[in-house]
């Protein structure tokens, strides 16, 4: 009974749609990233590699450098904006700096102008 071969055509197409496929894996496989900018992070000294991609980071942390780390962080700017501050008389509160960098703020608060020329963490418009 004779043994049926690919011949050499039908061998190199299937190699070449084995190659093609894993190419087409690679392209289409996308880092998710998330919105905000890693902060400047104090350098760890232990190196660790919590994260590669802001995609192993939960909710919405992303992967920052520290030194010769990754570590998952809350990115200094946050989803939204800031809501207008032309009002006509100055709001009441302290007028002081209470933040620098959304990152400073808690949950989705984003650090804005206030209205007396400060800056205070306030709740963002989508």
């Amino acid at each position: 009974m004779p043994t049926c071969r690919p011949g050499p055509l039908v061998a190199a197409l299937l190699v070449g749609l084995l190659l093609l496929g894993f190419g087409f894996a690679r392209v289409t496989k996308t880092v998710e990233e998330k919105a905000g900018v890693c902060p400047k992070l104090k350098e760890d000294l232990n190196c660790t590699q919590e994260c590669n991609s802001d995609g192993k980071c939960a909710d919405n942390l992303k992967c920052c450098r520290a030194g010769c780390a990754s570590v998952c962080h809350m990115p200094n700017e946050k989803p939204g904006s800031c809501p207008k501050v032309d009002l006509p008389l100055t709001p009441l509160g302290l007028c002081r700096d209470q933040c620098q960098v959304d990152s400073q703020c808690s949950g989705q608060m984003k650090c804005c102008r206030n209205g007396c020329g400060k800056v205070s963490c306030v709740t963002p418009v989508f």
